[in-house]
């Protein structure tokens, strides 16, 4: 066989073994070895007429294409260090929980391209209502008594770890080092099998909570080189912008957030900071309470921000953005990151160091 003949072979072959597919390639590879990878296999070129409902860029898989995105909640303390996974999420949001501390939720729009994601923890009910508008299914390990009454309340299709968590991929070297409940990962091959065993559909469509600008969007003020977002006393999120890549670097608590796949540092095109009431949850001084009604807030991207409006309501609702014109707000196309801020914390934002 020669040689070129045998390299179209193998090529076949792999892709036959591995059963994945999916548009477009990634040139990133895990870089953990004792986890088992997030390997997505090259595939021919998809067409650029196919937008990917949460970015905006071409490129979509067609097989993607009226399939319902998927939502995991992934745990955000020094133990759950270094998250995989996130690099491909198209949207992450970040809310404070209970303690100070926070958790994320990453949105992927296209079901195939869902990597190992985690470590996945449990669900708040104000998180529930920020993937129920995207008619994703939601992926969680565990929840507070609120979130429970809210997934059952809104009947959210939902996969929870503490139900399936044999199906789950764990870390036992996490587990053993750090603790059980910060070494549970998840990817699309195990989503794939308890949607099945679940009886949960696949089908459906999704929307951005934002509109797409036709033109590349440069804002007049543009001192957000660098951002500063608080959260708590103890967690805090900043973004760096690159120039080179036009794209903002994320950062933890004072440190690149790496992505433990790929080895490089989050990087997001469209930053929205969300202003809100956040508060005692019931009474309780432990849990809390987030509004999703209505604030103020920003919208930041290639180092400038604005002022802007957004309104969300009750749980089936997707939030609406506004300009402070009134008109509705347009983001650039790419991945976006989303931080939801109680008031009592908005002087603590600062933009290239002058507070917001």
């Amino acid at each position: 066989m020669s040689k070129i003949k045998f390299q179209k072979f193998l090529c076949i072959s792999l892709v036959g073994l591995l059963s994945l597919s999916g548009c477009g390639g990634d040139e990133n590879s895990s870089l953990v070895s004792q986890e088992p990878t997030s390997v997505v296999i090259e595939s021919p070129a998809p067409t650029d007429t196919i937008l990917n409902p949460l970015t905006g860029n071409p490129g979509f898989c067609e097989n993607a294409v009226g399939k319902r995105p998927i939502a995991v909640m992934v745990n955000n303390i020094g133990q759950a260090l270094p998250h995989r996974g996130l690099s491909k999420a198209d949207i992450v949001y970040e809310v404070v929980v209970e303690g100070g501390i926070t958790r994320m939720m990453a949105v992927f729009a296209d079901q195939d391209h869902v990597p190992y994601v985690g470590p996945v923890r449990s669900a708040r009910h104000y998180y529930v209502d920020l993937a129920l508008p995207y008619n994703a299914i939601f992926v969680h390990f565990g929840g507070s008594p609120a979130g429970y009454d809210r997934i059952q309340s809104t009947g959210i299709d939902h996969i929870d770890g503490m139900t399936y968590s044999n199906d789950f991929y764990q870390d036992m070297q996490r587990a053993q080092s750090r603790g059980r409940e910060h070494s549970y990962f998840i990817s699309w091959e195990e989503i794939s099998a308890l949607i099945s065993k679940a009886g949960i559909s696949e089908d459906g469509e999704t929307t951005a909570p934002f509109q797409f600008a036709d033109q590349e969007r440069f804002l007049s003020d543009e001192d957000a080189k660098e951002v500063f977002v608080s959260f708590s006393g103890s967690a805090n999120s900043s973004f760096s912008y690159n120039r080179s890549t036009g794209l903002y670097d994320k950062w933890r608590n004072g440190e690149e957030h790496i992505d433990a796949d790929t080895g490089k540092v989050l990087q997001y095109k469209n930053i929205l900071i969300l202003y809100t009431s956040i508060g005692s949850y019931q009474g309780e001084t432990y849990r809390r309470e987030v509004s999703l009604s209505s604030g103020g807030g920003y919208y930041i991207t290639n180092g400038g921000k604005e002022p802007i409006q957004w309104t969300k309501g009750n749980s089936a609702n997707q939030f609406s953005f506004t300009r402070e014109n009134g008109e509705a707000l347009t983001v650039n196309t790419g991945k976006t990151y989303i931080c939801i801020v109680g008031k009592d914390r908005q002087n603590q934002t600062t933009f290239s160091g002058v507070s917001a």
